[in-house]
């Protein structure tokens, strides 16, 4: 029967202390598959490193000088989990064969004398096994590709649709989001699953429990949002900015990152929500202490612009010396496949979109400045918060821009 695999695809690796067995293996079977072979278990070992995926079976004599078969298998096995692996081994060994194969370490063995019909017989199974789990893994991981994108997708229209609800209370959000949505550096990349992970029932429980508790933290956001948005009244910006960096001052300090404010001249004074200003400066600071590391350090610049377009605003930027915006950030917030290293808090992203929602409510915007090290963010906040008008924005809007964003699906989605 014509074998429907191609079972030269992967290698198979026989590793055995007599030259002239691994010249007889390789002459019987050279023509089947696609033969290698090693003297030693560290010659063996050194194979699998260098060839990785490539080598799909392998195949080693028990009784060898130095590292034993059973002890070359095993450690395969924590190096290359999927690699088939099997034991040549003689009667004498039966007991350690035994440990293998209830260890898992091994896929079968096979007894001297060799037969070397069976084991052809064998070795087909074998490489058509790997074959199989090749092709299922990979069914797998496009699965939860595509997944992933509708998940993706689902986050961002969701937000969307929230953020049009909220004009009652946040003026222009679905604004900030799509400015948000523009900070991302590049695109977010493959996110890599472990396939043995997905397959305990275990995950699905965990990764249900995980999207809910995101979920929850973007309600529990918006609803701090509207709470800050207050009602105007007259501030001046240099002492409010210094009160909330000598609030924040002894956090940084405690985890190593140099806080710091500069002032050029009078700032101006504001006429906008003081508990939004304030929670706005708030999740900035709180963004960069996340994302900083111990010996960086964060600087808060203000002046008063002199753009003819922002005359007399407040012109914020802030910039620090850590490792700049990751695609992470954004994954955080819009990927919930995406987990950090402390499940218990927000990720820098969340805090960042809502440091962006309370800067279109003050009438301001942020943009962020690409570089290759550091992040720059520029905020600018009017002198006086601009008359609220009707609302125009709409979810089903938000939903058709965002739709007509090739660029933006570019960046978010990792296959796209």
């Amino acid at each position: 029967m014509q074998n429907q695999y191609d079972l030269k695809r992967y290698a198979v690796l026989y590793v055995d202390d007599e030259e002239k067995a691994l010249k007889y293996f390789e002459k019987t079977f050279g023509d089947e598959f696609r033969i290698l072979t090693a003297i030693s278990a560290a010659e063996g070992l050194k194979l699998i490193e260098q060839h990785g995926e490539d080598i799909g079976v392998l195949l080693s004599d028990q009784r060898m000088p130095g590292e034993k078969g059973v002890q070359l298998l095993e450690r395969a096995r924590q190096l290359r989990p999927r690699l088939v692996r099997m034991m040549v081994t003689a009667y004498a060994d039966y007991d350690v064969t035994v440990d293998a194969v209830n260890l898992g370490s091994i896929f079968r063995y096979i007894s001297k004398p060799i037969q070397m019909d069976d084991v052809r017989n064998t070795l087909h199974r074998a490489m058509e096994f790997y074959i199989l789990q090749q092709e299922r893994d990979g069914l797998l991981q496009e699965k939860l590709s595509v997944l992933q994108n509708l998940l993706i997708t689902d986050r961002v229209m969701g937000l969307g649709v929230v953020a049009a609800g909220l004009n009652q209370k946040l003026n222009q959000p679905l604004r900030a989001v799509h400015a948000f949505l523009d900070i991302t550096p590049g695109r977010l990349g493959q996110q890599n699953f472990d396939l043995d992970r997905l397959r305990q029932a275990t995950f699905w429980r965990d990764f249900h429990a995980h999207v809910v508790r995101q979920a929850a933290r973007i309600a529990d956001l918006l609803g701090e949002l509207q709470s800050a948005s207050g009602a105007e009244h007259k501030m001046d910006a240099a002492n409010v900015i210094q009160a909330l960096i000598d609030q924040q001052r002894a956090a940084f300090t405690a985890k190593g990152v140099e806080l710091k404010f500069e002032a050029a001249g009078a700032l101006p004074a504001l006429q906008a929500s003081r508990p939004a200003f304030e929670k706005m400066l708030h999740l900035l600071l709180q963004t960069e202490l996340s994302l900083l590391s111990s010996g960086t350090q964060v600087t808060l610049s203000a002046k008063t612009a002199a753009e003819a377009a922002d005359t007399g605003a407040l012109h914020l930027t802030l910039t620090d010396t850590g490792p700049g915006l990751a695609s992470d950030v954004l994954r955080s917030v819009f990927d919930p496949f995406f987990t950090h290293d402390d499940v218990t808090t927000d990720g820098p992203g969340l805090t960042l979109m809502g440091a962006f929602f309370l800067a279109y409510h003050l009438g301001g915007r942020i943009t962020s400045q690409r570089t290759a090290k550091g992040l720059i963010l520029d905020i600018v906040v009017p002198a006086v918060a601009p008359t609220p008008v009707a609302a125009v924005d709409s979810s089903r809007e938000f939903i058709t821009n965002v739709l007509m964003n090739d660029i933006l699906w570019e960046r978010l989605l990792p296959n796209g």
